[in-house]
């Protein structure tokens, strides 16, 4: 990590995780923690505590009658569902901060990751699907802030992956001498995310590697490969092979159910947007 933190000098400002979120994240971990405290907390986000309610009431959860109240809709979601929103709703921020149109299509491949995460995680009885999902999140936080901090140079970086088809890590070795994976794992660092989060997101295109949760890496690094296939983010490569990749080979899932989830992460991606958005 002495390498990414010296990089990391070099791009400049990294994102901040909100406030509320750090203190979720915070009390999500401990196991005191009550509903009423979290109530307290995410109740200083007005924003963010109508778009809890909004997914408490959505029909994925199936709840009869009206979620009226914040801490019935904790109750529901459960607090590792609630932690996937507040880092869902946090980075969709992050992301969206500038108007470019390329950090708009990082968001929804970065959604769309998390949500393939999750239904592999399920599909291959990981016990922590919600992990998944926010591994998936932040698997490309470091994009951001190249983008943000080396405007010039990371423009290079997209014309090679939009024009060349070639892939962000490949670009980004050629431009810059390093790639995402590095940054993004001191971003998640700094947020004082597990041990396992900071390995996944620095590790997703080198699952073979992973020591401290190879599952996790695996999973994530499926999910982009998955997204990467089908067209969900900037980079794209319909002919890539899933059944012959590192990460697909150290799961216990079957290569033939992978389009079936693909069908179903595309389906659910859109009203996942809408029940985030900001707007």
């Amino acid at each position: 990590m002495e390498k990414a933190e010296l990089i990391a000098s070099k791009v400049g400002d990294l994102p901040a995780l909100p406030q509320v979120a750090v203190k979720v994240m915070e009390m999500v971990r401990d196991p005191n923690t009550r509903t009423k405290d979290l109530e307290e907390v995410l109740l200083r986000d007005p924003a963010l505590t109508a778009k809890i309610l909004r997914i408490s009431n959505s029909a994925f959860y199936g709840v009869r009658g009206t979620v009226s109240t914040l801490s019935r809709a904790i109750v529901i979601l459960g607090f590792n569902t609630l932690r996937s929103i507040v880092m869902a709703s946090s980075t969709e921020e992050i992301y969206k901060r500038s108007t470019n149109f390329k950090e708009k299509i990082l968001w929804e491949h970065s959604l769309a990751v998390a949500l393939a995460a999750r239904a592999i995680a399920k599909e291959c009885r990981y016990p922590a699907s919600e992990e998944a999902f926010v591994g998936g999140l932040l698997h490309d936080i470091g994009k951001v802030a190249l983008d943000s901090n080396m405007g010039e140079e990371y423009q290079l970086v997209m014309e090679q992956v939009y024009n060349e088809n070639a892939s962000f890590v490949d670009a980004e070795t050629d431009v810059l001498g390093f790639d995402h994976t590095e940054i993004g794992a001191v971003i998640v660092g700094r947020w004082n995310l597990t041990a396992e989060l900071q390995e996944a997101v620095r590790l997703h295109h080198q699952p073979m590697s992973a020591e401290v949760d190879p599952t996790l890496v695996a999973i994530i690094s499926l999910a982009n490969s998955l997204c990467v296939k089908n067209g969900l983010g900037p980079e794209r490569n319909p002919e890539l092979d899933l059944g012959d990749l590192e990460s697909t080979l150290m799961l216990p899932i079957d290569p033939a159910r992978l389009d079936d989830l693909a069908a179903e992460i595309v389906e659910k991606l859109d009203e996942e947007k809408k029940l985030l958005s900001v707007a």
